[in-house]
């Protein structure tokens, strides 16, 4: 399917980055290009140390210390992320970057209040947060699932389990109404039947508001299952990507079948790809 300029909302080209370590420097990304279009979720898998992670941390500006993007450049809806500063790229993340991280309670401040932590969120772009901002802050709560909203944003991290934790995070990645949302490994703490309900909400906020997404994830379910574009990263490099639907019935590279048949439950041998329903 060919995309026109206007269709795609992320587009990322030739980004190399890499880390201090004690020996020297170590690259992490060799030249990776990507785009995600307007109204669709892209899958980013690969194993562990793939570089998928890093991949989204380096358009984010989130790489940990002694992390530096090289060279390429990152654009979102034609801004330059990479030409931004540190306090530009903070400004960016929350109104048009939501970002869900891996672990739900590293997001979260045990200690203050839920309440306290959404009205962060406004005040750091600069909006005020009064009782209309709180009443939408309750029904994106509400939205992701959690029963009772009104309680749990008067309370505490701590008193949530796993998976309303990363329910909460959601809200927080999407309550600005980013344009793109990206989520690291979102659901990998959680167990499987948990698992599915987080996705099946993030999917349906995504398609719902017309949203883009990318997923990283080491999971072929999560691609087959929610993603609509799949990107498969091996030693920092892109070795395959497509629609979902031709690359995981008929994948070209050996680490992509490699992955097909690690993959638990149906593999292309089943002849087709079963989507989730809310796609």
């Amino acid at each position: 399917m060919s995309t026109s300029a206007n269709d795609v909302l992320l587009d990322v080209a030739g980004i190399t980055a890499g880390f201090e370590v004690r020996n020297g420097w170590t690259e992490a990304l060799h030249g990776i290009s990507f785009t995600v279009r307007k109204r669709e979720i892209v899958g980013l898998v690969g194993e562990s140390g793939s570089g998928k992670s890093t991949a989204v941390r380096s358009v984010l500006g989130l790489l940990a210390a002694g992390g530096k993007v090289t060279g390429g450049s990152a654009h979102l809806d034609g801004v330059d992320l990479l030409g931004c500063g540190p306090r530009r790229l903070r400004e960016i993340r929350g109104p048009q970057i939501g970002f869900v991280a891996q672990n739900p309670f590293s997001a979260l401040n045990p200690v203050i209040r839920l309440s306290k932590q959404f009205a962060a969120i406004f005040k750091a772009h600069g909006q005020k947060f009064g009782a209309a901002e709180r009443d939408r802050c309750v029904a994106m709560l509400a939205a992701t699932g959690i029963r009772e909203p009104e309680r749990v944003i008067g309370g505490y991290a701590f008193e949530l389990s796993g998976g309303m934790a990363q329910r909460v995070v959601i809200a927080m990645a999407m309550v600005l109404e980013p344009s793109l949302v990206i989520a690291d490994e979102p659901t990998t703490a959680l167990d499987l039947t948990v698992q599915r309900q987080v996705l099946d909400v993030f999917a349906e906020l995504t398609m719902v508001a017309g949203r883009s997404a990318l997923v990283v994830t080491h999971d072929l379910g999560v691609v087959a299952n929610y993603c609509d574009r799949v990107i498969v990263m091996l030693d920092g490099r892109i070795v395959e990507e497509g629609d979902v639907s031709v690359v995981l019935t008929e994948p070209r590279h050996s680490y992509t079948q490699h992955l097909l048949a690690s993959a638990h439950g149906r593999t292309p041998n089943d002849g087709e790809v079963v989507r989730h329903g809310v796609r």
